[in-house]
């Protein structure tokens, strides 16, 4: 009985080596197969004249928890269940992301003197930081929206003082469940947000 038990035992343990390894071998198999990369569009260059201001900015990378701080698109078919879309991804984590699109829609308004992100470029005037609360699809019932959410901060770079301070949500419908179509769902969603945000930043007094 002993001998039969101690078979069994190694029988058993075999057999779960070799399902971890197909596992593992799965788990290759996917990480090699590319993901389709989608980007979002900064708000576009103004055209015509524009009064320029004379602060320069510098934005520094949004805080944000840990399942925005990655490259995939996130799904939450609940409030407190996290899922990804499997064949998609972002060009780069989405904080990075955010941010790169924060950079270029404040320059391409042409009312500051310069816009940078950390550690590039001169001293700035001003330092604008950033709380990405939200960034994802919703599914609630039968619908789909996705929802962005964040906070801006700004700071004078001399001593540090808080200026203003403001929060921005953004929700869009989503028509299907494809990724393109989640991700038009983000572009026009983040579109709406950049122009809040510009208008709010521009208008703040003293810069």
């Amino acid at each position: 009985m002993r001998f039969r038990s101690a078979m069994r035992r190694a029988v058993l343990t075999l057999g779960l080596a070799t399902l971890a390894g197909c596992s593992a071998l799965s788990s290759i198999d996917s990480a090699s197969k590319p993901l389709n990369t989608y980007e979002l569009s900064p708000l576009p260059a103004v055209s015509g004249s524009v009064r320029r201001g004379r602060a320069s900015i510098e934005v520094a990378m949004p805080t944000t928890t840990g399942a925005l701080s990655s490259d995939r698109i996130v799904i939450k078919p609940t409030p407190r269940e996290i899922q990804t879309l499997p064949d998609a991804r972002w060009v780069d984590d989405a904080a990075a992301h955010v941010q790169l699109l924060l950079v270029r829609s404040l320059a391409n308004s042409g009312r500051f003197s310069l816009v940078t992100s950390a550690g590039v470029g001169p001293t700035p005037d001003y330092v604008l930081m950033s709380d990405l609360q939200a960034f994802q699809a919703e599914v609630s019932g039968d619908e789909v929206n996705v929802v962005i959410q964040s906070t801006l901060t700004l700071l004078r770079d001399s001593d540090g003082a808080i200026l203003a301070s403001r929060s921005f949500s953004s929700a869009v419908p989503v028509a299907d469940t494809s990724a393109a179509r989640i991700v038009e769902a983000f572009d026009m969603a983040m579109t709406a947000q950049l122009t809040e945000m510009v208008d709010w930043l521009a208008s703040t007094r003293g810069l």
